[in-house]
């Protein structure tokens, strides 16, 4: 069992291309946020099992709602939306946690976009 952070987030990414991993890793080391967004599996491996959050419905969640999830894309009916654009981590799960990782997605990236308490 990997037990230091960096084993944690090698052994997540144990098979992915190596060409792609690098990329991903490259870009991991440039902030806070960039780090955040790749690593959700983080913050779903430290969420506490016992939280009043886990209560919720379970419904299908985006699973790494953060800032940068969101977007405009040109839709097979040719009409342009905007909305959620990344699902590759979507899972059944209490409502609340996309709610939580979005919240936390913009207290990480509040320092990077200049963001302050008035």
């Amino acid at each position: 069992m990997a037990t230091t952070l960096v084993e944690r987030i090698k052994h997540f990414n144990a098979g992915c291309d190596p060409n792609i991993l690098s990329l991903k890793y490259r870009a991991m080391r440039e902030s806070a946020f960039a780090f955040y967004r790749g690593t959700c599996h983080l913050f779903y491996e430290d969420w506490p099992l016992r939280s009043a959050l886990n209560d919720a419905p379970a419904v299908w969640i985006c699973g790494d709602l953060h800032l940068e999830n969101f977007g405009s894309y040109k839709a097979e009916n040719r009409l342009v939306y905007f909305g959620l654009t990344d699902f590759d981590e979507a899972v059944l799960a209490p409502c609340t946690w996309d709610v939580a990782r979005m919240v936390t997605s913009i207290f990480v990236a509040a320092q990077q976009l200049k963001i302050s308490q008035p």
